[in-house]
């Protein structure tokens, strides 16, 4: 994902240094930004209107697993985004793993297992 920094950058590196008035479309153009869902994946899932949608398509891109970027998609929308994004921090502190996508579905299980622990023992 990139940085606010990196995204200024590129939108500075693409402008034009005159005190001209530049397109507002060519100003904030997506297309040529790393993190778009059209560059990472084609076209296949170009109608992105929601948010959960947009995280489930990032966390199958820092996975690398394309193939089940719907369960992703599906996962974003109904598991609470804090078990999500603790696996997926889990799983990035293992860049030479040989699946990443076994460990953050394991890491998954795990902390929903605990979370559900937890909320029994709290409704004692």
């Amino acid at each position: 994902m990139d940085s606010i920094k990196d995204i200024l950058s590129q939108i500075k590196n693409s402008t034009s240094t005159d005190s001209e008035e530049v397109d507002q479309g060519k100003l904030f153009n997506t297309d040529t930004l790393q993190t778009n869902p059209k560059k990472m994946f084609g076209d296949k899932h170009k109608y992105i209107s929601q948010e959960y949608q947009a995280y489930g398509l990032r966390i199958a891109g820092k996975l690398g697993d394309k193939d089940r970027m719907t369960m992703y998609i599906k996962w974003a929308k109904e598991k609470p985004r804090a078990i999500l994004e603790q696996a997926l921090s889990f799983t990035s502190d293992y860049p030479n793993a040989k699946d990443k996508v076994r460990i953050f579905m394991w890491k998954v299980k795990q902390l929903e297992n605990e979370y559900k622990e937890k909320k029994q023992e709290n409704s004692k």
